[in-house]
């Protein structure tokens, strides 16, 4: 296979260390492709293989999560029914998009992706009324859709995203807006794997080892995140957002 021989045993280790770590932040607050992407990234990999190996290995720990969260009953399944179909929609035509462009415009889009959702998270909105919250499709779609498009083109911090639209534009809390974001990124990633799948841009090798570790990492998460409530959600979400930014701010400038 293509670059198997190029990514030594010391890279794989990391990368099932970082799809731990990934799968645990990505249970608690979304955001996983923000550390598993650079990873792959630094390794070398092309940006386009980079993303759909990313995309194989993250429906996995997404799929464990989801489970976790609708064990405990946490899921508002009216949101997910009604966005599921347009997010993985949404997301197969993002990632068919993606293939269109150049290494270095992929490249450099995640990178200043990520500071967006940072943003948009520490922004208050204090005139948000939630006896008014209108949860119609309409809303729903809007809310979440385009998100599922992002994830298909790029990827890094979609569940992040989602949980942050959730909160703000369905006003959910923020427990609620993560379960919930699970099996609708489930259905991004599949929508998103089925692209890159037919196109031939996942490397197994990568993405298998890393998706079990993954899938450890979201169980252990989903956990922590149920037992520790909103405030450990968003203390998360502030820390891995704000983390990513300034690693990245470094890989720039490093170049």
């Amino acid at each position: 296979m293509e670059f198997a021989n190029d990514i030594s045993t010391t890279w794989i280790l990391i990368f099932i260390l970082t799809g731990f770590i990934a799968g645990y932040i990505d249970a608690i607050a979304g955001g996983g492709g923000m550390i598993t992407i650079p990873m792959l990234l630094f390794s070398g990999l092309p940006p386009i293989l980079v993303l759909g190996t990313n995309k194989l290995q993250s429906v996995v720990g997404v799929f464990m999560a989801t489970i976790k969260y609708a064990i405990s009953k946490k899921i508002n399944w009216k949101i997910v029914s009604i966005a599921m179909l347009p997010c993985l929609i949404a997301s197969y035509i993002g990632s068919q998009f993606v293939m269109f462009l150049s290494d270095k415009i992929i490249q450099w889009a995640i990178l200043l992706s990520i500071p967006i959702a940072l943003l948009t998270l520490l922004k208050k909105n204090n005139k948000i009324k939630e006896e008014n919250t209108q949860l119609t499709k309409r809303n729903i779609i809007l809310a979440t859709a385009p998100i599922g498009f992002y994830d298909g083109l790029l990827g890094p911090g979609t569940g992040t995203y989602l949980t942050i639209s959730m909160k703000k534009f369905l006003h959910l809390d923020y427990l609620t807006s993560t379960a919930s974001t699970k099996p609708l990124n489930f259905a991004t990633n599949f929508g998103s794997v089925l692209a890159f799948l037919i196109a031939g841009k996942i490397l197994f090798f990568i993405a298998i080892p890393m998706g079990l570790a993954n899938m450890a990492g979201s169980y252990a998460g989903s956990h922590y995140a149920i037992k520790g409530g909103e405030e450990f959600i968003k203390k998360v979400l502030i820390f891995v957002l704000t983390t990513m930014l300034l690693a990245n701010i470094v890989k720039i400038i490093l170049g």
